[in-house]
């Protein structure tokens, strides 16, 4: 009887190391991506800065009105979030949480 407890309380053991183990390969996999990310959206947030910026300055030139041209950037922006907010209401909010459940739960 000894024996079997002392083989339950290593199993235990090894099954808590395990789950450790596996929890910290699911954390650092996430913050890798994450980092990924945040590097990813930043470069390519300047790069839309710069561009809108110059568009903005192309629009404005040929309206002989930067800040006309500057208004109508922005304008357009607010029909994209318009219909952003359209699309993300009508399922794929949910279609997202799924997938991060999912990217969570592979064991890949």
């Amino acid at each position: 009887m000894d024996g079997l407890v002392g083989d339950m309380q290593g199993y235990a053991k090894a099954q808590r190391r395990y789950l450790t183990l596996h929890a910290t390969e699911k954390a650092s996999t996430l913050m890798g991506k994450a980092v990924e990310h945040t590097a990813i959206v930043v470069v390519l947030g300047m790069a839309l800065l710069f561009l809108n910026v110059a568009l903005a300055f192309y629009l404005g030139d040929l309206l002989a009105s930067r800040p006309l041209g500057f208004v109508l950037v922005a304008g357009i922006y607010l029909l994209l979030l318009g219909a952003f907010l359209l699309w993300w209401k009508n399922g794929a909010r949910d279609r997202f949480v799924l997938d991060r459940i999912n990217d969570l739960n592979d064991d890949n």
